[in-house]
């Protein structure tokens, strides 16, 4: 067989691969598809019709689920809004209890500082309500004013159809729906489709994203303000696995990303009443799915950027470029998926797929960061980390959860929990909630020492990541929306 062929085998065998859909296939799903949403959108779609949940990890094959950022798929993201252009804070003015209103929620960090979600559930019990939801997706849900929205794909990979769905809070029920326009196409991984870019919501508007890279505006009635279609504008470069960034409120415009392998890539604002383009920087060519992360640091905010083997400090209002930790070329040219994180001035990355996690400090006056520690063993490729109550935890996309001290980067534990990750974690309540492909959700108390709380099984691939609302917890599973918690009184 020789040499290449061996290493093909080897690869072959690693990654995973099975066999994908036919032509017929395809065209018989996306009949099913389209006619089930059009003729009844609240009616259940075909199992048939949503991919086959793979069998093996693909750590190196560069999956783009909303799961992570990829998110998930996984890729996946969006960080902290800002308080200028209608975000406002997280308090919902309803009923006091928090928003969930971009990727990842406040922050961007996947935490929920109050409430108390449920430990145990499963398809029959602490369910407040089950939304059957068209087609599927990996976008992750956002909520806001008592609102749900979230994206989902009807059709097939050749002809999507996308939607853009408002479900009421308390109820689950659809407050209306739109079906967005389809755009141009773009190839997605197996895993994903193109409904992998979560939601931002803010106190006036809905801004979704899809992996074809068109971004839009609605209002919180469902009213289309304005489209924008990159591919349109820019080209179509043919990436592999789609956009998975999700829009992102800084300093009063909507930013986006146009990153690919091709060039020349920017780092986007928009108007966000307009969807003009209010301000543009160049960026080294190279692919990148990971939302960026708004952060403020000594009372400057600081627009993150992942990428390019890199990561990029903007100052968010004047969009000068401050620092850049980590420069240089690495493999997959420096393509990333997960997105950063930070903690009380310190941040958590890293730089391209399945790589090192990096620690830095951020310092005043835009001076570069400190870097604090990098860790011994390599992170996710798709789930994006966590950092909560001075633990790292780094959710592998192989079903193992690793932990690790904070301020040190020593491991404090390593644990295989099982099947295969594209969602993000997140915490709340001194727990933390983690997700895999199999339906189920692992609840692991916080801390330096491994204990199981519980394993909860919806019987349904999970590729998106929770949303945290007080005692509840909203989930996405391929074809349903679940809210999760004690039935008592109002939601919260």
């Amino acid at each position: 067989m020789g040499l290449n062929g061996l290493l093909l085998l080897a690869w072959v065998t690693a990654a995973g691969c099975e066999r994908k859909p036919t032509s017929a296939e395809h065209a018989a799903n996306a009949q099913r598809q389209v006619a089930a949403a059009l003729a009844n959108f609240d009616s259940a779609v075909p199992p048939g019709s949503r991919p086959p949940v793979p069998t093996a990890a693909v750590a190196d094959a560069g999956a783009a689920s909303d799961a992570g950022a990829a998110s998930d798929a996984g890729a996946a993201s969006d960080a902290g809004a800002a308080s200028d252009a209608g975000a406002a804070s997280d308090a919902d003015p309803h009923d006091g209890s928090q928003h969930w209103s971009q990727w990842r929620g406040p922050r961007g960090a996947g935490v929920a500082e109050a409430g108390s979600p449920p430990v145990t559930w499963s398809p029959s019990e602490q369910v407040l309500w089950s939304a059957e939801l068209p087609g599927w997706g990996t976008s992750s849900p956002v909520v806001r004013g008592g609102k749900v929205f979230i994206t989902s794909q009807t059709g097939s990979a050749e002809e999507p159809v996308l939607w853009l769905l408002c479900l009421d809070q308390q109820t689950g029920t659809v407050l209306w729906k739109q079906s967005c326009e389809p755009g141009l196409n773009q190839r997605t991984h197996e895993k994903s489709n193109l409904a992998v870019n979560t939601p931002l919501v803010t106190d006036d508007a809905v801004y979704v994203a899809f992996g074809n890279a068109q971004l839009a505006r609605y209002s919180l009635e469902g009213e289309r303000v304005w489209l924008r279609e990159y591919l349109r504008d820019y080209g179509d470069p043919k990436m592999a696995w789609g956009y998975s960034i999700s829009p992102l409120l800084a300093a009063g415009t909507i930013v986006f990303g146009w990153d690919h392998h091709t060039g020349p890539c920017f780092l986007l604002g928009l108007d966000p009443q307009t969807g003009e383009t209010a301000w543009t920087k160049d960026r080294p060519i190279g692919t990148a799915h990971a939302t960026p992360l708004l952060v403020t640091s000594h009372g400057r905010e600081l627009l993150l950027v992942p990428g390019k083997n890199r990561l990029t400090a903007f100052d968010a209002r004047t969009h000068d470029e401050l620092w850049v930790y980590g420069e240089g070329s690495g493999p997959y040219n420096g393509e990333i998926i997960s997105s950063p994180v930070e903690h009380e001035g310190e941040v958590y990355l890293q730089l391209w797929r399945q790589s090192p996690i990096h620690a830095i400090r951020l310092h005043p006056d835009g001076a570069p960061p400190t870097n604090l520690w990098v860790s011994e063993h390599p992170g996710p490729v798709e789930p994006s980390l966590l950092v909560y109550q001075g633990h790292v935890y780094s959710w592998m996309d192989n079903g193992v959860l690793a932990c690790l001290d904070a301020r040190t980067g020593v491991e404090r534990y390593r644990q295989r929990l099982g099947g295969e990750a594209n969602s993000s974690p997140v915490a709340a309540a001194g727990r933390i909630y983690l997700s895999n492909t199999a339906g189920q959700t692992f609840v692991v108390r916080a801390g330096p020492k491994f204990e199981l709380l519980s394993t909860n099984d919806l019987d349904e691939r999970i590729t998106a990541t929770p949303a945290l609302l007080g005692d509840h917890l909203l989930l996405r599973t391929d074809s349903r929306l679940w809210l999760l918690g004690e039935k008592r009184g109002q939601v919260h």
